[in-house]
């Protein structure tokens, strides 16, 4: 996900109560793209409580959430880097 142009001129109003959270989120995400995971770890949030934040400010069109690449169209691809990945993580 990645912060709006919305998000970026938002100040603390958010719905749910929850403005320093919503403003810390667009914080992390303003000029780059970062996961549900990534923001839930910098804030030392469960995922699961970072999920339902960042939904509620998707909701409010603070932020824009994308959907990880999908190897669908080449599985080739998707199983080449799989076994970069296990090659990489036998030789630790």
């Amino acid at each position: 996900m990645e912060t709006t142009v919305r998000g970026r001129s938002a100040g603390t109003g958010s719905r749910g109560g929850h403005g320093r959270e919503h403003q810390h989120i667009a914080s992390l995400c303003d000029g780059k793209v970062q996961s549900l995971a990534e923001i839930a770890a910098r804030m030392k949030l469960p995922l699961g409580v970072a999920r339902v934040l960042i939904a509620d400010m998707a909701a409010d069109g603070l932020v824009a959430v994308y959907e990880p690449t999908s190897f669908e169209n080449n599985d080739a691809v998707g199983t080449e880097l799989l076994e970069r990945v296990l090659s990489g993580l036998r030789r630790l």
